[in-house]
């Protein structure tokens, strides 16, 4: 990741065989960094068990993400365009599961820079959680777009495509793109590799 960015990029939430994963750097303020980005959860591969509800860690109701949040909603009272905390009020009701409210936030700053890739794979996420997949893929495109080597934003189109749209061919196009970068922190991708071969072994029969 690039140098405008804090800290490093996060964890991976990996249940069964591949449920989702969770990765990321953003830009954030000391006292509100919270670097992630990245799919919550996805169905698991065939054949595998259910994962828990949600796919990840809830930490909905979360009175630390809480606090936090009021603080910087009180920031935003006094500057409301301020860019960095609106991201990271949309960064704090990601991770409360408030995607509605986070899109809010996250569309706000957009208008004042629309130039961070975390911040638009961010926003994919959530309109993917509330089902609006299309705008998921184009906001994961767009992140892409602004930094060829954002393995997340192409990570993520592989989910989408495969899980919730039932897409396996676009999904191996976006893998293909995905192992191109040949990105050392990109994780395992052989269980993912092999979900979409079956999906087009199971199309083609």
């Amino acid at each position: 990741m690039d140098a405008q960015l804090i800290k490093g990029a996060l964890a991976g939430v990996l249940v069964g065989f591949f449920v989702g994963y969770v990765v990321g750097e953003r830009q954030a303020r000391p006292a509100f960094s919270d670097p992630h980005a990245g799919v919550p959860g996805a169905p698991p591969l065939s054949g595998q068990p259910q994962p828990p509800q949600g796919g990840r860690t809830t930490v909905t109701g979360n009175p630390q993400l809480m606090e936090q949040l009021r603080a910087v909603e009180q920031l935003l009272e006094k500057d409301p365009n301020n860019y960095e905390h609106l991201v990271q009020a949309g960064n704090l009701l990601y991770d409360l599961n408030n995607f509605l409210r986070a899109i809010d936030y996250y569309e706000r700053a957009r208008t004042i820079r629309d130039d961070s890739p975390d911040v638009l794979t961010d926003l994919g996420v959530c309109y993917r959680e509330i089902g609006n997949y299309q705008k998921a893929l184009e906001l994961f495109a767009k992140a892409a777009d602004l930094q060829p080597g954002h393995w997340q934003s192409r990570y993520n189109a592989v989910v989408v495509r495969l899980f919730d749209l039932n897409d396996a061919a676009g999904a191996q196009v976006e893998l293909d793109k995905l192992k191109a970068l040949n990105n050392p922190q990109v994780p395992d991708l052989s269980a993912l590799q092999g979900e979409i071969a079956q999906r087009l072994g199971s199309q083609s029969n």
